[in-house]
């Protein structure tokens, strides 16, 4: 069986919209529970571009809270599974996320809800031809990675969060000759400056950044 013939999920990776535990660096130009709303408005736009362009299923990969009432009216409206990330850091969770459910296989935060249909689409597409794909964002790290077979060690030795987070990928990459082709980068949406970009593209953001006059 060669991989054209196999189905290809798309992992959407969510944290639980909990006050207080997402979007803290959104703070101070909004409070706690903002970024929480904030957040929960990213998720479902992201769902709702996944579902609508992704050619195969979408799964919701959450922490925190996996029965948060969000998460759950979310896969519901969407009829998703919700799968439960494993502990460790974000290397950790992907490489468990692609070991536990196999290959050829895609993750996406929910920071890029405004991802073009085309680039999931053409994304899918290179996958079930077994290539591998890595779409990098403007901070240095990436908003998508599809593996069509395994790869040890492309996770590894890497300062999640930091600006080197792509640049280090794209080093273990070479060291274990792991070929991939690229998406158009984006900027996911970490800081506030990020939330205003972003809501040019997406109304329900721009409508609750007016309706709680957050424009600092």
């Amino acid at each position: 069986m060669n991989s054209s013939d196999v189905e290809t999920p798309l992992f959407l990776f969510a944290k639980a919209p909990i006050a207080g535990k997402v979007k803290t660096r959104l703070q101070p130009h909004c409070n706690a529970q903002q970024a929480a709303d904030i957040a929960k408005i990213l998720l479902e736009a992201a769902v709702k571009r996944c579902v609508g362009a992704w050619p195969g299923e979408v799964k919701l990969s959450v922490w925190l809270d996996r029965d948060d009432a969000f998460l759950q009216s979310i896969a519901q409206q969407y009829s998703l599974d919700i799968v439960l990330q494993s502990e460790g850091h974000l290397g950790e969770k992907m490489h468990n996320t692609f070991e536990e459910f196999g290959y050829p296989a895609a993750i996406m935060g929910c920071d890029a809800p405004h991802v073009l249909s085309s680039s999931l689409t053409q994304a899918h597409d290179f996958l079930s031809r077994g290539k591998n794909v890595i779409a990098p964002s403007e901070d240095g790290g990436y908003y998508f990675i599809g593996l069509s077979q395994p790869c040890p060690g492309l996770f590894d030795g890497i300062v999640w969060g930091a600006e080197s987070v792509y640049a280090d990928t794209l080093v273990n990459a070479a060291a274990l000759a792991f070929e991939h082709v690229s998406l158009p980068s984006l900027n996911d949406v970490d800081t506030w400056p990020d939330v205003l970009s972003v809501a040019k593209y997406l109304p329900s953001l721009d409508a609750y950044i007016k309706d709680n006059q957050l424009f600092v």
